[in-house]
């Protein structure tokens, strides 16, 4: 080490100890940093500190794999270094690697091994200096857009940081396609692991990417697990999921949590070991055998894996259970789309009818809460007695996506008024309690405070229901010559910022008055017929499903422009407004639109991102929502806006003040939230300007709509005036 590198070390040693004997709290990641503002290249020097690293990257699951990496490293003798606390950008990886230095270089050579968790977007910086022997990848969701941006610039990057450390051998989820694609454009040795058979337990509504990599046509699934992970290949070009050279087989849920067997190698009689969880949900699986497949490869004996499990303690909090006024609380953490519902899924599988979730929109969380209308709410509203709770910053979104799902949930400031106000429930029912990012921490350290708590002192804290504004129950069915058509175009392709919640709004708020509906889903490949729709919804999608839609809507362009000049319902979000202009780009290469509005689309400088309002014509308050777009999208002089941006430098282009545009029955916008959820008269104007399109008595005699109580939409509606800058 040079002098620099040593001052930073000492630095580094001297920010710990005032942390932790002065201020007496956990070193965290501030020492890292310490030392990084020092000497920007410490970390390839300390990298000399092991013998043999991992890397552990992915949406989902890093804190967990890579503690059991740990743990089943340590099990067999060696000296590890972590950074447990899921500190996971480079500054907490150097932190561990100075807190552990005098550890590891009194450990026999050999002996010492690095497991670190990373976060995808700092894997760039990360490989190239430290040069892990493995890399394990595990999953790609969606997460943070407004952050992280779409999934294909996170795998460029992961892709870019591989090319960077060449030595380091790829160990992937084959399972998920996003996972395979950069697997096949790095130079890497690489080992590609999955479940080698359809589990037939989870699949749900939500993928991230079901297009192939190599040639952007649809994939075909053999099979489905959950999201977009599964036996896949394309039709077109060939290419599909690689041979698993280690594989899960015998996947079984029991009374007690899933079973498997680990198998290590491609062929028959290779080595198996067999894996019995406490865990419930198939992401555990995944996680587990992720995991083990490492330890193996870092030379841990199999039969260190099972125990390893069997003692294996959470972090943070993360799945822990807490007796609290008799009754068992358990908790878990869950980011984004995939891990919401993963846990949804956990819920209804072990049959709760006690819930509370927290939703938070801090820096670390994601400011667009929209990707709660990809999670499954629904799969639970039927639960017979289900009693359900919302909280966070964002506790009023969440109220209005629960209400849409079927579920009236109440509002509560922290999990003791939710467990207090059940107290009369039976004590044998568990009570479960799902929490955003920043919002987990805050609930730990409530139940970890609420432990031995006696019923009276938390039911006397117990939430008061305020009066409800739940769907109504009282619904007198309406007479129409055929029920109302809802097309929700290529969902499969356009559905990036939780914009089927669209779809969901309008099919409630016309169910809830009695009106007939029917909701068709045209996916890639399928026949479009407009002849009879009533509404069409086209939501947003990453640029290369986006492209694939463009292509596949390009050859019936002809459709698309006889329903607008028909004055049909359009509701077009996002990049399917740009879409529906005469021009978008992608990248620098200029894309030709349907042209079906007067506008294009040219490319911006940076992003359009934050929360927004619309001053408009058709309702009394501002719309509000959520943009992210990189496009400038220009109106000509004779189109008409659908209204003017309340604030500055946002909407269409940042520069003239206008937001989207309303053409007969067509509205293009750049909201995301979903839009209509929260501007249910947003909803209700395309639904009146169906009814008044059919024309005959039976749908004119709905108009006006009958009102419907939007009291919680409202509160979500001027919860989020409160967020604009």
């Amino acid at each position: 080490m040079n002098f620099r590198s040593t001052l930073a070390c000492a630095s580094s040693d001297i920010a710990r100890w005032g942390l932790r004997s002065v201020l007496k709290r956990q070193g965290g990641v501030l020492p890292g940093r310490i030392a990084m503002k020092i000497d920007p290249e410490l970390l390839s020097d300390l990298a000399g500190l092991v013998d043999r690293s991992v890397v552990i990257t992915g949406t989902n699951g890093k804190t967990t794999t890579s503690n059991l990496i740990a743990d089943a490293v340590a099990a067999s003798g060696a000296t590890v270094v972590c950074n447990r606390a899921g500190n996971n950008m480079e500054p907490g990886v150097v932190g561990a690697l100075l807190e552990s230095r005098s550890d590891l270089k009194r450990a026999g050579s050999g002996k010492r091994v690095g497991v670190f968790e990373c976060d995808e977007l700092y894997t760039v910086r990360v490989l190239p200096k430290l040069k892990p022997t493995y890399f394990v990848l595990l999953n790609l969701f969606r997460d943070q857009l407004d952050r992280y941006g779409e999934i294909d610039h996170t795998q460029e990057v992961i892709a870019h940081a591989l090319e960077l450390s060449p030595t380091t051998m790829l160990i992937y989820n084959a399972d998920d396609p996003l996972c395979a694609s950069i697997a096949a454009r790095v130079p890497n040795t690489s080992i590609a692991f999955g479940i080698d058979s359809a589990t037939g337990t989870e699949s749900d509504r939500i993928s991230d990417s079901r297009f192939c990599s190599q040639c952007n046509a649809p994939l075909e699934y053999d099979y489905v697990q959950y999201g977009q992970l599964g036996a896949y290949h394309c039709p077109s070009c060939g290419w599909g999921r690689p041979t698993l050279l280690r594989r899960v087989t015998g996947v079984e849920l029991g009374c007690d949590g899933y079973g498997f067997d680990l198998v290590f190698g491609p062929e028959d009689g290779a080595p198996v070991t067999h894996i019995a969880t406490r865990y419930n949900g198939l992401y555990m699986v995944y996680n587990v055998a992720a995991a083990f497949f490492a330890a193996h490869e870092l030379g841990v004996d199999s039969v260190h894996l099972q125990p390893t499990l069997d003692s294996y303690v959470p972090a943070g909090g993360r799945m822990g259970r807490w007796n609290i006024a008799g009754r068992t609380v358990e908790a878990n953490l869950a980011k984004n789309p995939v891990g919401f519902d993963r846990q949804i899924q956990s819920i209804k599988t072990a049959g709760g009818r006690l819930c509370a979730f927290f939703l938070n929109d801090n820096d670390a969380d994601g400011h667009d809460v929209s990707w709660i209308y990809d999670v499954d709410f629904e799969r639970i509203a039927d639960t017979p007695g289900l009693v359900a709770f919302v909280g966070g910053t964002r506790a009023h979104d969440m109220q209005v996506r629960l209400k849409y799902a079927g579920i009236d949930a109440a509002i509560i400031s922290n999990i003791e008024q939710a467990i207090g106000a059940v107290a009369d429930e039976t004590a044998d029912d568990t009570f479960y309690a799902v929490a955003n990012y920043t919002a987990f921490p805050p609930l730990v350290k409530e139940l970890n405070g609420l432990k031995g708590a006696d019923a009276s002192s938390v039911v006397s804290r117990a939430v008061t229901r305020a009066d409800g504004s739940a769907a109504p129950t009282d619904i007198a069915p309406v007479e129409l010559s055929c029920p109302l058509r809802i097309v929700y175009l290529y969902p499969d392709a356009l559905n990036l910022y939780g914009d089927g919640g669209n779809v969901i709004a309008l099919e409630r708020r016309c169910a809830w008055r009695g009106i007939p509906v029917h909701v068709d889903e045209v996916r890639m490949g399928e026949t479009l017929d407009l002849s009879d729709a009533d509404i069409v919804m086209m939501g947003g999608g990453a640029d290369r499903d986006q492209l694939a839609v463009a292509h596949e809507l390009l050859a019936q362009k002809d459709k698309v422009a006889a329903y607008v000049e028909d004055g049909g319902s359009l509701l077009a979000i996002c990049g399917s407004y740009q879409l529906l202009g005469r021009s978008y780009y992608m990248g620098e290469d200029r894309i030709e639109g349907l042209g079906v509005i007067a506008a294009e689309t040219v490319r911006g400088s940076d992003r359009l991102i934050g929360n927004v309002a619309v001053k408009t014509d058709l309702a009394p308050e501002p719309f509000v929502g959520f943009e992210n777009h990189g496009g400038r999208t220009l109106l000509d002089a004779q189109a008409t806006p659908l209204g003017t941006s309340v604030v500055t430098g946002t909407g269409n282009n940042g520069d003239d003040g206008f937001e989207g545009l309303i053409y007969k029955g067509v509205i293009g916008t750049y909201l995301h939230g979903p839009a209509l959820p929260k501007n249910p008269e947003l909803a209700d104007w395309l639904i009146a300007h169906a009814l008044e399109r059919r024309g005959d008595a039976q749908a004119v005699a709905l108009l006006p709509l009958k009102p419907l109580d939007d009291a919680y939409e409202h509160a979500a509606h001027d919860a989020a005036m409160k967020l604009l800058p």
